[in-house]
């Protein structure tokens, strides 16, 4: 930008030692470095918008995998559920005269299915922690990212804008020159 700036200024101090065509023509190319200057802004402004949407989508894929931790941990439960109404059949099984060591076996099965329902549980705990973390950190990059990316634009805007009316006004005063050169050259 401050290129185009100085080039401006020494638009200012060539634009009367040149004619009027040298001065449309110089005028003309200040005028396309001007667009192209806008539409580079534009440019920066969709990538950050391409950006906020792959981080989107990350986010809908890491949701999923949340909501199927979640379904695995309901299965475990419900078979942690059975395996208990297991052993009250056995318990009442033993009650009744039932072998001692098939009681035990299956006390030993519920133990093990507990701790592993337990591990299975911390597990996904801090699957959650990790994934909510990661999500937390890639939206709030993702904003400020975009945040950044629009204020740059706004102010790239504004700069092209106000170089835009200043190159207006000078081709108006140079025109304005032209025809009073033009009238007096006539008289």
């Amino acid at each position: 930008m401050e290129e185009i700036y100085k080039h401006f200024l020494k638009f200012d101090y060539y634009a009367l030692l040149v004619s009027p065509q040298e001065t449309k023509e110089l005028c003309k190319l200040n005028q396309h470095s001007l667009v192209l200057t806008y539409k580079l802004c534009s440019g920066n402004a969709k990538k950050w918008e391409i950006e906020l949407a792959t981080l989107k989508s990350n986010n809908l894929r890491l949701t999923a995998a949340l909501q199927e931790s979640t379904a695995n941990v309901d299965e475990w439960k419900r078979q942690l559920h059975q395996y208990r109404e297991e052993v009250a059949r056995a318990r009442q099984y033993a009650g009744k005269g039932g072998d001692a060591n098939e009681v035990e076996q299956m006390r030993q099965r519920v133990a093990q299915l507990e701790a592993e329902l337990a591990q299975k549980n911390e597990e996904l705990a801090q699957i959650m922690k990790s994934k909510k973390s990661e999500q937390d950190a890639e939206a709030k990059m993702a904003h400020s990212q975009l945040e950044l990316a629009l204020a740059a634009q706004d102010g790239q805007r504004q700069v092209v804008q106000e170089l835009n009316n200043r190159l207006s006004r000078q081709i108006e005063e140079l025109s304005t020159i032209h025809r009073e050169i033009n009238t007096a050259l006539q008289t």
